[in-house]
């Protein structure tokens, strides 16, 4: 792990390697690694914007099983990263968590806060988004490693009432500073260094991503995603996320 300099501060920096596995309940996989489509059929690419991922594809399914059906949201899809990413780590050691996200003349801050630029819409205020002093000083970095404290106490309750030995196996706790235990998240940008800028993308444009999917599952197809991490998945302990192996 590496560190950088903000205000009078340091940061942790933690590489996640190429060939890490992501997971991701989505309906528009396309928009993760080109952007939000806008009315003109270009798509829209401001700089925080950010793509959610967790270490294993049975988290989804209990953390927001109840909102699945109402979304409409049921495939989840599996990303591999296709090059080393450098992202703010936010677990022990670190002396940051996402919930510094609230604390004024910081390194993140509520994404609500962030100018919408050329998005439809505001992002939450509840997800962290970088300062433009971080993106500006250091667009090499490209995301987050962090826990979601409203995420990690869903998934202990679900946990407690559908969790199965099954899949509990492919379940590895972190911690942070503020004493959030769980599953992380990893946040990534979609290309390979954050612009500091809104990006329009055309149809023709070709874009340089860190990700691009690999296969896809029902959310009912458990036992093939069980099948799928048994051949394919090795775990790192240095992210708590898994690699992937042919």
């Amino acid at each position: 792990m590496e560190e950088i300099t903000y205000r009078n501060t340091k940061l942790l920096v933690q590489t996640i390697p190429k060939g890490t596995l992501l997971f991701r309940l989505v309906n528009r996989p396309t928009d993760d690694t080109r952007g939000v489509p806008l009315d003109d059929e270009t798509r829209c690419i401001i700089p925080n914007f950010n793509v959610f991922f967790y270490p294993n594809p049975f988290i989804m399914p209990l953390i927001f099983g109840k909102w699945i059906k109402e979304f409409k949201k049921d495939i989840i899809y599996a990303y591999i990263l296709v090059r080393d990413v450098k992202v703010l780590r936010l677990l022990y050691p670190s002396k940051y968590s996402r919930s510094h996200k609230t604390t004024k003349r910081n390194f993140i801050k509520m994404c609500s806060t962030v100018k919408k630029g050329c998005m439809p819409k505001m992002l939450n205020f509840y997800d962290p988004c970088l300062s433009d002093t971080i993106i500006k000083k250091y667009p090499d970095i490209v995301g987050m490693l962090g826990l979601s404290r409203r995420d990690s106490i869903r998934l202990k309750l679900a946990i407690k009432k559908r969790g199965t030995a099954k899949v509990l196996k492919y379940f590895h706790n972190a911690h942070d500073s503020e004493g959030v235990d769980g599953s992380p998240e990893l946040i990534l940008y979609p290309l390979s260094e954050r612009l500091d800028k809104e990006l329009i993308v055309k149809k023709t444009d070709n874009l340089q991503n860190n990700f691009k999917i690999l296969t896809s599952f029902l959310v009912s197809q458990e036992s093939q995603w069980i099948n799928f991490m048994n051949r394919h998945a090795k775990y790192d302990p240095e992210t708590f996320f898994y690699t992937y192996v042919k």
